[in-house]
């Protein structure tokens, strides 16, 4: 791919400020106020100044004995000179640049695709020679970063970035959306953020636009890219190729070729975190300081951004290892009882079995038995509460399923001397739930009422009945225990919080909670200290829409007011 084929005067300065003259197929081209094909207005041109003339395969600026002189890259000019790309010509009060391109292909690997990365090259790791804020008539200049509130002038782009604030992307994400609302305000063809890495210090590349996908790197100059993080203020170059500030940045100048390029750090608590890049051909725009403003407050408000969401994701893994912690913590006393039991009753057995008494061995069975019963309840439990799904419903007669509940817990039942007591409604009609889940929501309700209950007099109720105004079945389990002290009642349904102490794994609510809002029905619990607790479960008939499981848990749990 090649540049257009003839040569271009761009206007940089003066009354004629942006007019683009291109070469004819002439072998020259007069400039000056009475030229037809560069009708100056600047009154202190000559009506003939100056002249460019092909020679060979090239081009030579000459003076035509003006009266103003006629000044090459600021030097006057005492002879032909001949002309190469970025030159810039002055005619009294008229600034020019020489887009002589035709003979130079686009630089390998100055565009990039989507995914690919920055390239700055080092060309000449020495400082530049001359860098510093100069006056604000030059086209080339350096502004310290001015205030967010200042420099904003577009609605447009302060609603861009807190949506993009308020959205809670990742670091990467939020790169990505602030170059978009770059791009929407400024003129560009080029452009990339680069992100300090916390752990190395280094630069890296977070976001790249370019319109050209066929290449893998962006270059750019490194030495810009330095200056904007080490003085903390952003650059504006109108022409990179013949800024001085820049001159020992051989080949990332020269891949930036004509180029007007902005340059401002993204800032967050007075420190540089990364930089905001773009640059535009000269041909089609000039960036002013106005544009330089801009795109620095946006490098000033995408900064607070960026940190804000580094300091989110790493507030959500520490909470994560945290609540890990929690977890591990909560289980290991149950699971190392369990174990224990596994080992005294296995302990059991095998003595019964040396000492060939059955009787003994029967009562070590009981005990591995049981305890095997708590690893499957635990398993089950925890599948349950961490599974986000919806449930596989299908027709149950609640009524049966509750039956085979019962005699499961008969034994433990009987263990403590408790009495349980069933009233069924046996002519409710098939719910349509999911059978697995309600049978471990009855399970561990009635198993809770179970524990609490006093040995020997403890008396659990179990209900169900058909609720014909709502159309669903409804599930209560009463228990004459000691109640739920007030202070802890709206935690019961937390997972991993239990009142029995290293007896219990708290998630045995949390998962029928979980369970039941699900099937779009209600949990809600009614207790009273020294009196006992009734939990009331209503399931519908009808079936809703499907609830997502990950919305069923968390504060939106409901308890009724304590009996009376």
């Amino acid at each position: 791919m090649r540049f257009p084929a003839l040569p271009t005067l761009l206007v940089l300065q003066g009354p004629d400020k942006g007019q683009r003259f291109r070469l004819s197929d002439k072998q020259s081209l007069l400039i000056g106020r009475a030229s037809r094909m560069t009708p100056l207005t600047d009154y202190s041109v000559s009506r003939k100044h100056a002249e460019i003339r092909q020679r060979g395969r090239g081009w030579e600026l000459a003076d035509l004995r003006s009266a103003n002189g006629t000044y090459l890259n600021e030097k006057r000019l005492e002879r032909p000179t001949r002309l190469k790309d970025g030159d810039q010509i002055r005619l009294g009060g008229t600034l020019f640049v020489w887009d002589g391109s035709e003979e130079r292909p686009i630089q390998s690997g100055s565009t990039t695709i989507a995914t690919g990365g920055v390239d700055l090259d080092a060309g000449g790791g020495d400082e530049p020679s001359i860098i510093g804020s100069v006056a604000s008539s030059d086209d080339s200049m350096i502004l310290a970063t001015p205030a967010a509130a200042e420099a904003v002038r577009s609605w447009r782009v302060i609603s861009a970035l807190l949506e993009a604030v308020g959205a809670a992307l990742t670091p990467k994400q939020l790169a990505e959306r602030v170059l978009d609302v770059a791009f929407d305000e400024v003129p560009a063809d080029r452009g990339f953020i680069l992100l300090r890495d916390e752990k190395t210090g280094q630069y890296e590349t977070e976001a790249v636009r370019s319109p050209d996908e066929t290449s893998e790197k962006m270059t750019a100059s490194r030495k810009i890219v330095d200056h904007v993080i080490a003085k903390r203020e952003g650059v504006l170059c109108s022409n990179a190729m013949s800024d001085e500030r820049f001159a020992g940045d051989g080949d990332g100048i020269k891949a930036i070729g004509l180029k007007s390029v902005i340059c401002a750090p993204v800032m967050a608590h007075d420190e540089t975190i990364g930089v905001i890049y773009v640059d535009c051909a000269m041909a089609k725009h000039i960036y002013t300081e106005e544009q330089l403003r801009l795109v620095a407050a946006i490098g000033q408000m995408a900064g607070l951004a960026i940190e804000d969401a580094r300091l989110l994701n790493e507030r959500v893994r520490t909470e994560r290892l945290a609540a890990a912690g929690e977890t591990v913590a909560a289980l290991s006393h149950y699971i190392k009882n369990v174990l224990q039991g596994l080992r005294g009753g296995s302990d059991v057995v095998e003595t019964g079995i040396r000492a060939t008494k059955m009787e003994t061995v029967e009562q070590g069975w009981e005990i591995v038995r049981r305890n095997l019963e708590n690893i499957q309840s635990l398993t089950m439990n925890m599948l349950a509460f961490a599974k986000q799904r919806q449930p596989r419903r299908e027709p149950v007669q609640l009524a049966a399923v509750l039956d085979d509940i019962i005699k499961l817990v008969s034994h433990r039942a009987q263990e403590k001397g408790a009495a349980l007591n069933a009233e069924l409604d046996r002519d409710i009609p098939a719910a349509p739930v999911d059978k697995h889940g309600f049978e471990q929501v009855a399970m561990n309700i009635i198993t809770n009422a179970i524990d609490a209950v006093p040995r020997l007099v403890g008396v659990v109720n179990i209900r169900l009945t058909h609720d014909l105004e709502q159309d669903a079945a409804v599930l209560t389990v009463g228990d004459n225990g000691p109640g739920i002290p007030r202070e802890i009642r709206e935690r019961i349904f937390d997972g991993f919080y239990s009142t029995k102490g290293h007896g219990g794994t708290g998630l045995g609510l949390a998962v029928a909670k979980k369970v039941i809002e699900e099937h779009g029905g209600d949990i809600t619990v009614t207790s009273v200290e020294k009196e006992g607790t009734l939990i009331r479960v209503i399931l519908p008939l009808s079936p809703g829409p499907p609830v997502d499981s990950a919305e069923t848990q968390g504060p939106g749990r409901r308890l009724a007011e304590p009996l009376t």
